[in-house]
């Protein structure tokens, strides 16, 4: 049984969470863009080898549960860079108006 498992999970390709959440950190938008499609790559070629009939599919909904983790977890970082752009623009809408008012 163990074995059969361990296959079922070497089939499931891993996610690479850390390195994704490492790239949106620095700030490195595209990095984490091409990790997040090179991982959509390698999971569609392995949907198409999975038999559903035999296959342990617990490995599966691991690797989607982290997906929505990590989807999650981008939409908060982008929701931040956000906020941080329109504080950014009024800011300096700010500083216009009070630049034009010392003119």
């Amino acid at each position: 049984m163990e074995a059969a498992l361990n296959v079922a999970r070497n089939t499931v390709p891993n996610l690479p969470a850390d390195k994704i959440r490492h790239a949106i950190d620095s700030g490195e938008w595209t990095q984490a863009a091409e990790l997040l499609a090179m991982h959509q790559h390698e999971l569609a070629y392995a949907l198409r080898k999975v038999d559903w009939a035999t296959c342990d599919r617990g490995p599966w909904l691991e690797l989607l549960l982290a997906q929505r983790a990590l989807l999650g977890e981008l939409q908060s970082a982008r929701g931040q860079i956000s906020t941080a752009l329109e504080r950014l623009n009024a800011d300096h809408r700010g500083a216009r108006a009070w630049l034009r008012e010392l003119a």
